[in-house]
């Protein structure tokens, strides 16, 4: 029961951190998530004190974060740029434990050679996945990603392999040279050569279902999730780097399919790319969310093992500021060898870049869960039985180190590599999603008034009311703009629903509560039909008293059945009381522009006309729903609705029929839009590919629905 208290906990947490990252925007979510961890283990105590073994730790989370980053990289790159992916990755881990572990033991006697030298192989992996989450604040160069990417898959398994001879040492007291190199080979390339073997197997499997017609898209993602767990346990039963043949597997059935495709392959991917989205953000949120839940326990007196806190603090940015400088100097040396594939000019022809590159590339590798999973493995005794020496001690400094390093990626490489698209790109976005959406509803409404094809009226005019909704919440997310339209909706709803409270007053002085709940429930879908959304469609009539809302709650879970007379005659009778809103908004509004017209206020003025338009269009499409006149008949009266000339019943059964042809065609004129937009010049290629996959989605949920 305890592991799913924790479950839940972690869940909730990584939920709750994904809503504060928002708010935080200047913050990068691993370091909002072990905020949050920290604060869940300060309210809820005992969720830091259930623990996961580092062993199921590292199966669980490390080996499926490392099969979708190795199945996602390129490795045409990765060969093109080996001989420095494995400098850093070998090479960098080895010196860094050496470097780092003598100065530790130096700085802190108690500490064994052989331990603080574990510590170091610790601190030897890094975690890049980290930096990702700053999103467009950051712009990193294609190399600096190939290696960063590279280096995470394979220094994991040296940093592991270099922290368990470190141990091993340490427990025992005897070391080999000779037999840790011979084992360091065996695990290494037996880690390799088994998970290439396991690779294809598995990528031979899945390909002979496919061949035998077995086109189960949920089932061959559920085969790719599994395969990194199967290949990690049965490389470690062959002793062998269970880490190196998970990376292994995961380049073996990586899929570079071309651009035109299969559908069902590129339905596959779609659905596969989607799945493995969601676990890797999970798993990461997990992982840093249980490292600050682990925060209150490493301060805890009893860790610090008699050290003050200034002492401890020493330690620990004197540690962080070793392994950042010898990462420095060793990527600094690599990039002044690398020669340019295209140029053939060296790193130290221009070195100033060269150098500026190799701090970014330094600063973007801090340490992360692989870190934290391997320093928990640290054995309780030694051989002899006695306590480990300094345990809790080497814990706090790394789990110090951590924070640290993350925190200066934070702080620093938004400044040393800004993104040219920092604070534009989403507001970019958004103006062109609602200028495409614009001309879209234009489109439609144009096909309308042609009147070609009367029987397609009906299902066109249900989708303008969902490009609407779309249009308004793109409006609502845009920057100043947003805001200023965000105030004038606020204010249209209020005075609606203080002419709806006044109609609904007049209508229950000629008819009963339990009379006029259907129409309230009727107005909701109505207007919700039209665009409006949230509290938009709740606004109407609210029911005088418990009984009458207790009418309205029944009729809305249970609605009764009514001729098809009555019927029409309640839709139209709510059309004519939705009709009356419509015109409270466009009085309001105008009146707005008037005013900002005086002020100058051309913004207010401007989104005061935008709603307006939006307003005197659905006024038109509840008129002409419903076969209104110019006259103005007062709501509720129902003495101008004429059964013999009313067509609601056809019109319903004529949007049923064709809702799914005319959504197919608005998507596709959607996209003819954005084509359009790109032509001109008005958006760039990115906007536009994003926009594209946004109605590719759109296309997809209406063809499941």
């Amino acid at each position: 029961m305890e592991s799913f208290e924790l479950v839940l906990v972690l869940l909730a947490c990584v939920i709750i951190a994904a809503v504060a990252e928002r708010v935080v925007r200047r913050v990068s979510l691993p370091l909002v998530q072990i905020a949050v961890g920290l604060a869940a283990a300060l309210v809820v105590p005992h969720v830091a004190e259930v623990h996961i073994d580092s062993e199921l730790f590292l199966v669980l989370f490390i080996a499926p974060l490392l099969f979708n980053e190795a199945r996602e990289s390129s490795k045409r790159e990765l060969w093109n740029n080996l001989p420095s992916i494995l400098s850093l990755a070998i090479g960098l881990v080895l010196i860094t434990v050496l470097v780092v572990g003598f100065a530790l033991h130096w700085m802190v006697p108690s500490i064994p050679l052989a331990a603080a030298f574990a510590c170091a192989a610790a601190l030897g992996p890094t975690d890049a996945a980290a930096v990702g989450a700053l999103g467009s604040t950051v712009s990193l160069t294609r190399r600096q990603k190939i290696l960063l990417s590279g280096e995470s898959l394979i220094n994991d398994a040296s940093g592991v392999v270099c922290f368990q001879f470190a141990i091993a040492a340490a427990v025992t007291g005897a070391f080999s040279a000779a037999d840790a190199g011979i084992t360091f080979l065996v695990l290494f390339f037996g880690g390799i050569a088994f998970g290439i073997v396991a690779g294809f197997a598995a990528f031979f499997g899945i390909t002979l279902l496919r061949r035998r017609g077995f086109e189960n898209n949920i089932v061959h993602v559920l085969y790719e999730v599994f395969t990194p767990f199967v290949v990690f346990l049965l490389a470690e039963e062959l002793h062998v780097s269970g880490i190196l043949a998970v990376v292994a597997a995961g380049l073996v059935m990586a899929r570079h399919t071309p651009r035109l495709t299969t559908t069902s392959q590129a339905k596959l991917n779609l659905v596969s790319n989607g799945f493995w989205e969601i676990i890797v953000y999970v798993i990461n949120g997990v992982i840093f969310v249980m490292l600050g839940m682990q925060l209150p326990q490493a301060m805890s007196p009893g860790m610090s093992d008699g050290y003050g806190p200034l002492q401890l603090l020493g330690v620990i940015l004197a540690v962080t500021l070793l392994v950042m400088l010898v990462r420095f100097a060793w990527v600094t040396v690599t990039e002044l060898l690398h020669a340019d594939p295209a140029t053939g000019q060296r790193g130290a022809s221009h070195a100033a870049r060269t150098l500026r590159e190799a701090l970014v590339t330094t600063i973007a590798g801090p340490k992360g869960a692989v870190t934290l999973s391997i320093i928990f493995t640290i054995p309780l005794t030694l051989e002899s039985g006695a306590p480990f020496p300094e345990r809790s001690f080497i814990i706090l400094v790394t789990a110090g180190v951590i924070l640290c390093t993350l925190v200066i990626a934070d702080l620093s490489l938004a400044r040393l590599a800004p993104s040219e698209h920092v604070g534009a790109t989403e507001e970019e976005l958004r103006r062109a999603e609602v200028a495409v959406l614009g001309n879209t509803i234009a489109e439609l409404e144009s096909k309308i008034a042609q009147g070609t094809h009367p029987e397609f009226e009906p299902a066109t005019r249900v989708v303008l009311g969902s490009y609407r909704t779309r249009l308004v919440r793109a409006r609502l997310e845009m920057g100043q703009c947003g805001d200023v339209l965000g105030t004038l909706v606020r204010e249209v709803l209020v005075r609606q629903q203080q002419r709806a409270d006044e109609l609904e007053a007049e209508i229950l002085e000629q008819t009963s509560a339990k009379s006029a709940a259907p129409y309230y429930a009727l107005l909701k879908r109505i207007r919700g039909s039209l665009g409006y959304y949230e509290k938009g469609a709740k606004v109407g009539p609210r029911g005088n008293g418990l009984k009458s809302k207790l009418h309205i709650y029944r009729f809305a879970l249970k609605p009764h059945k009514v001729t098809d007379e009555k019927a029409e005659l309640m839709y139209y009778q709510t059309c004519l009381f939705a009709i009356e809103l419509e015109r409270v908004a466009l009085e309001y509004l105008g009146g707005v522009v008037e005013q900002a017209d005086a002020a100058g206020d051309e913004l207010t003025a401007k989104a005061a006309r935008t709603l307006i338009e939006e307003h005197r269009s659905i006024e038109q499409t509840l008129q002409e729903r419903v076969g209104y006149s110019d006259e103005r008949p007062g709501v509720g009266a129902g003495k101008m609705f004429d059964p013999s000339t009313c067509v609601l019943s056809e019109q319903f059964r004529l949007s049923r029929e064709y809702i799914e042809m005319i959504t197919a065609g608005a998507l596709s004129v959607e996209l003819d839009k954005i084509g359009e937009l790109q032509g001109r010049g008005e958006i760039d290629e990115d906007i536009a590919q994003q926009l594209r996959q946004n109605v590719y989605v759109l296309q997809m949920n209406a063809e499941a629905e």
